[in-house]
């Protein structure tokens, strides 16, 4: 396949994921798809990063910064795509991807394998990337929200066609894995923030307090 038809194969993803999140594929091909799907959005991206940064350095503001930045903005317009595009997405889709398995795995739905969930993960991501474009274009920006509420459709159907559940199942699932991840997050917030809130008053307060004739205990240690 071409470039071009590997960007109407993520088009058709897309616009009717119930008819083309049925096949299945290895890990490795699934990721080779995603990287040809995504060529040409990438392409698009940078160089509507380049436009925007150039309209920017053409601006009064740029002049008050300095033009030495001029060449750190280019190269972020390419470097940040690139590596949001063909990185960061790619390994959140693995994440994601092995979160969604373990626990629909866990809770008997999911029967088929982790290249199913990780292909229905990848389909899921048509939409946002694609168009990723849209999202850094101030006129576009709040557009990009539909994109980013179809990516859960797609991903619903995608996990529906290729772990032979129905698409309420893979909701079901879809919401037990944030809740879990939000549970847990939260859960780790919260201890470190307790020991570093801890950590700080056992070291500060005593020396604030000082020796005023008090035996009292801060959070466990003498105030001496």
């Amino acid at each position: 396949m071409g470039i071009t038809s590997d960007l109407k194969a993520g088009l058709q993803v897309m616009l009717h994921p119930g008819d083309n999140t049925k096949k299945p594929m290895e890990v490795g091909e699934a990721y080779s798809w995603y990287f040809k799907v995504t060529l040409i959005p990438l392409v698009a991206l940078i160089i509507v990063a380049l436009i925007l940064t150039s309209a920017f350095t053409s601006s009064p503001i740029y002049s008050l910064i300095g033009l030495h930045l001029f060449g750190i903005g280019i190269a972020s317009a390419i470097i940040v795509p690139l590596l949001f595009v063909w990185v960061l997405i790619p390994v959140g889709i693995l994440i994601s991807a092995g979160l969604y398995h373990i626990v629909g795995t866990w809770s008997g739905v999911f029967k088929g394998d982790f290249n199913k969930t990780l292909t229905a993960t990848m389909f899921s991501k048509m939409p946002t990337t694609i168009f990723l474009f849209t999202a850094i274009v101030p006129a576009a920006a709040a557009f990009y929200l539909l994109f980013a509420v179809w990516e859960l459709v797609v991903l619903l159907l995608a996990l529906a066609n290729q772990q032979k559940v129905k698409w309420q199942t893979a909701l079901g699932i879809v919401v037990m894995t944030v809740v879990i991840v939000a549970v847990v997050i939260g859960v780790v917030v919260t201890v470190f923030a307790v020991t570093f809130n801890n950590a700080i008053v056992n070291a500060v307060l005593p020396h604030i307090l000082g020796n005023n004739g008090f035996n009292q205990t801060i959070t466990g240690l003498p105030v001496r």
